[in-house]
């Protein structure tokens, strides 16, 4: 009985900590800061990032353009490097 409650617990904590378990992003954090930048690259002013975050499966990334009176925050999956979602506002 002892054996089957010990083989029980072992298998139990096998299986948690494999959902646990995370993958690596295929990415940089400099990837997909240059991801943004590319994205936002216009005539007027220079976009600047003001951080980054891991988070799930994406990159959240905040930036600004003081020049061009505009910020906003992208979601790059951190898989392809794509931007799933942004979000801008304009002064």
């Amino acid at each position: 009985m002892r054996k089957i409650i010990i083989t029980l617990c072992i298998s139990l904590i096998m299986v948690m900590s494999g959902c646990n378990h995370k993958s690596m992003p295929k990415i940089s954090e400099e990837q997909a800061k240059s991801i943004v930048l590319k994205s936002h690259a216009k005539n007027i002013g220079k976009v600047e990032i003001k951080s980054v975050s891991h988070k799930g499966n994406e990159y959240v990334v905040k930036w600004e353009n003081k020049n061009n009176c505009e910020n906003g925050t992208d979601y790059i999956n951190d898989e392809n490097g794509k931007i799933i979602n942004g979000e801008t506002s304009i002064c």
